[in-house]
């Protein structure tokens, strides 16, 4: 499969006119000023279903969330707080929802891993089993119970993000990295528009 030059394609928001603050620090909500065309901004195919998504910024360098910063705001007062947030449906294509799913899979697959480890851990202590006693406990306590929870976590967070998008410094544009067809639909979109 060649390999696919991405373009970006930037689309306006406004302040949600059904938005009603409830707490002062509330993050301003958004909507687009114009709904996506029908294509998958990915993969560039005819969408199987929308997806709601929500975007949110922080001021300058607001990004698609990452491991990094991920790990960056779970440490005390690191955290930066969202000053607006859009939410917009989003086309998914068959690719896309293949990938939710096994991302969701594995994360299921990881979380079942701790109760494997503690009927293992209970089994060994049932049938006394004390050669087992160490290895299982050094299995189930530093290593699977925190790296299996961590994996399901960021598995699951990831499940949510098909799509590559992220907000300018101003929160005023939502910028997608998108498929050429899909840059295609917008052009032809706008240009109907006029």
């Amino acid at each position: 499969m060649a390999a696919v030059t991405r373009a970006r394609v930037v689309f306006d928001t406004e302040v949600n006119p059904d938005w009603t603050p409830i707490l002062a620090s509330a993050p301003t909500e958004l909507v687009l000023t114009e709904p996506m065309p029908g294509l998958c901004s990915e993969h560039g195919c005819t969408a199987s279903e929308t997806r709601s998504f929500a975007v949110n910024s922080s001021g300058p360098l607001s990004e698609l969330p990452t491991l990094r910063a991920m790990l960056r705001s779970t440490k005390p007062g690191r955290r930066d707080p969202v000053l607006a947030r859009v939410r917009f449906d989003c086309p998914a294509c068959e690719f896309c929802l293949l990938e939710v799913r096994r991302f969701r899979r594995i994360a299921l697959l990881a979380l079942l891993a701790i109760p494997l480890t503690i009927a293992a851990v209970l089994t060994a202590r049932a049938l006394e089993l004390e050669s087992l006693y160490l290895p299982l406990a050094f299995v189930s306590v530093p290593g699977c119970m925190p790296i299996a929870a961590l994996v399901a976590m960021l598995s699951w967070s990831r499940s949510g993000y098909f799509a590559d998008v992220w907000m300018n410094e101003t929160a005023d544009q939502l910028i997608v990295s998108a498929h050429p067809d899909f840059v295609a639909a917008v052009e032809h979109n706008r240009a109907g528009n006029r």
